[in-house]
């Protein structure tokens, strides 16, 4: 593929939500494939070489895909790393506990932010929430 001739993903990401179409991700789960739009991820979480996609509808996917290639491609969307093991849709976040190192999403759950990702996705979240409020 010439990299010339084709824009890139992320170009055509912002082509597409100009234009009202909602983004999807494509899950390979048992023989098929499933498309749901990004918004409705709560969480995806590892499990060594697969990854567990949780949906705010209650719905799990095993999906045969490690954390960091879901984490390359949702970079571009309101997504972060917590910890080695979970990368959590910025949305979804109900409060952050920052003294007890945890996210709390809107179903209740909590989630632990690592040592190693705290002050990345500290950053990460107030900018996140200043977006927002300026979105607003």
């Amino acid at each position: 593929m010439n990299t010339l001739t084709y824009p890139p993903l992320a170009q055509l990401v912002k082509i597409r939500q100009r234009k009202g179409i909602v983004p999807k991700i494509t899950l390979p789960f048992m023989n098929r494939f499933v498309s749901i739009p990004i918004s409705q991820i709560l969480y995806i979480q590892s499990d060594v070489n697969y990854s567990n996609v949780y949906l705010k509808d209650g719905r799990r996917f095993l999906v045969a895909k490690t954390l960091k290639e879901y984490n390359s491609e949702l970079k571009s969307y309101s997504f972060a790393r917590i910890h080695k093991s979970f990368l959590v849709n910025l949305d979804s976040i109900s409060s952050c506990d920052f003294p007890e190192y945890s996210v709390q999403l809107c179903t209740g759950l909590s989630l632990p932010i690592s040592r190693r990702k705290r002050k990345d996705f500290h950053q990460t979240y107030h900018l996140f929430q200043r977006i927002q409020r300026l979105a607003s």
